[in-house]
């Protein structure tokens, strides 16, 4: 299980999303936001290997739109250093 956890990890870890502490029966982890340290939801361990990178980065638009992520701004600001263009993009057709 440790693989998986930590792949799921570093999926989040670009977003500046720490992912913490079990959060219910061992298969559930917290999702804290780096910078302000809200809380933003859970995610279960039982992916597939490879799942957790492709699950987050098919959010990116909603993280660069800020529908998805902190309501602090972090993922947003995030989404627009990995990839400025498709940020831009993103929050033109989403807003």
């Amino acid at each position: 299980m440790s693989g998986i956890l930590d792949e799921i990890r570093d999926a989040y870890a670009p977003w500046s999303i720490e992912v913490e502490g079990v959060a219910t029966y061992g298969t559930y982890y917290r999702l804290r936001c780096g910078r302000c340290g809200k809380i933003l939801g859970a995610v279960g361990d039982k992916l597939l290997p490879g799942m957790a990178h492709e699950l987050v980065q098919g959010n990116f638009d909603l993280y660069a739109a800020g529908l998805m992520g902190c309501a602090c701004g972090c993922q947003a600001e995030r989404a627009n250093a990995i990839d400025p263009a498709r940020a831009a993009d993103a929050r033109t057709q989403l807003r």
